[in-house]
């Protein structure tokens, strides 16, 4: 029963061997592991405060563009005020020219009329004139009786009705 027997020299030389193995994986391999690990660590940090810093960027701009927007919006909201109110003096700059134009052509079309009249007055005027020189040269012509006289002023009434 050798072969179970427990050897105490066995096992410590073999969990000094296991140490040395274990101390030699630690100073060698361990180091360069730790290291490794380390360095990823710190990329993985790099990369996260990168990506923080980013957000942090993002939602700063995303600050600066919604300012940015609101006052396009207030500036926007200036000038359609602005072009509204010029538009509105325009529109009453129009209006009242076309009133000062009509009522110079009211006042036009009122000073025609009247010389037209005033024409057409000295025409008639004169064209009785006539018709009562006409009456009187038959007249004197002619001794007239009533018939005759009554005659005379019905043909008188209708050369001024037949020229007006």
């Amino acid at each position: 029963m050798d072969f179970l027997s427990i050897d105490v020299g066995t096992i410590l030389f073999t969990l000094i061997n296991t140490g040395l193995i274990f101390l030699a994986f630690k100073l060698i391999l361990f180091k360069r592991i730790d290291a490794i690990l380390e360095q990823r660590q710190q990329e993985v940090d790099g990369t996260y405060q990168k990506a923080d810093d980013a957000l942090q960027s993002a939602n700063s701009d995303k600050e600066k563009y919604a300012q940015a927007i609101a006052g396009a919006k207030d500036e926007a909201d200036s000038i359609i005020k602005r072009a509204e109110k010029i538009a509105q003096r325009q529109g009453d700059s129009i209006l009242d020219k076309a009133r000062h134009e009509a009522q110079a052509v009211r006042e036009k079309a009122t000073l025609e009329t009247e010389r037209e009249k005033n024409l057409a007055r000295t025409e008639l005027q004169g064209e009785i004139s006539e018709l009562a020189m006409e009456l009187a040269e038959k007249i004197m012509e002619k001794e007239i009786n009533k018939a005759d006289h009554e005659r005379l002023i019905d043909d008188f009434i209708q050369n001024i009705g037949e020229q007006s």
